[in-house]
């Protein structure tokens, strides 16, 4: 049987020599054994008592509880449970820090559509952020509708095709420039663009924001302010939840 002296045993469980005379002291880690000269020997038993005090002080268990549950019958389930609650607590820390990862890319992304990093550009950026989820829903709701139309003009145009069926085909076209109007409608009610020179929202001209250039995120607009034509950031207008 492999035993430990106090020095080895705490370079073993990377702790000081002083935390396991501590825990000696205070009666949750006994040595197995004793040198003729009264030196404290530990076995691979109280190697793994060692490990799971250790384990529950970085829950914040204090230490009459930790000798509790040691003591107890049941501590095999008690640390299970612990450990359970313990990879919750990591598994919700490893999602807000990958969040938080996701915030830091779309801060670096919109800071490139700015010409400085004054405060102001920060708080722009932080509005933007926080406005982000709701311009994703409201993309998504848009899908749920194009979607189908996209399916009903493709699927009347094949009957047309394949079978010389055209009046499916005529009356989808003439009902989806409707929905459209109405997309479009939901869409610019919900919507404003960030200047990136003088930091101004504004809402755009129906007509320029219809067939303004744009990417999924910008459209080249003109500032009412400044008066510039410029790539404008797309954010969610906060009015419409006001």
């Amino acid at each position: 049987m492999s035993l430990y002296t106090t020095g080895e045993l705490a370079k073993k469980c990377n702790v000081s020599v002083r935390t396991i005379q501590y825990y000696d002291e205070r009666g949750i880690l006994v040595p197995t054994d004793l040198t003729e000269g009264g030196r404290r020997l530990f076995s691979e038993e109280d190697v793994a008592t060692l490990e799971t005090i250790c384990f529950l002080r970085d829950l914040d268990i204090s230490i009459k509880d930790i000798a509790e549950i040691l003591e107890s019958e049941e501590s095999k389930k008690v640390i299970e449970l612990l450990l359970d609650e313990q990879e919750k607590n990591i598994q919700a820390d490893v999602k807000k820090k990958t969040k938080q990862l996701e915030n830091i890319k779309g801060i670096r992304s919109s800071l490139a559509s700015f010409k400085d990093g004054s405060q102001k550009t920060i708080h722009d950026i932080s509005s933007i952020m926080e406005e982000k989820e709701k311009r994703k829903k409201m993309y998504k709701k848009m899908l749920i509708i194009a979607i189908p139309l996209e399916i009903v003009e493709i699927v009347t145009f094949v009957i047309g095709i394949l079978k010389g069926i055209w009046l499916p085909f005529f009356v989808a076209m003439a009902v989806i420039p409707i929905c459209v109007a109405i997309m479009f409608g939901y869409w610019y009610k919900r919507v404003e663009y960030l200047c990136p020179e003088c930091h101004t929202r504004f809402q755009p001209k129906k007509l320029e924001a219809f067939f303004g250039n744009h990417t999924p995120k910008t459209r080249k607009l003109t500032c009412p302010t400044c008066r510039r034509r410029i790539w404008s950031l797309e954010v969610y207008r906060k009015e419409v939840d006001a």
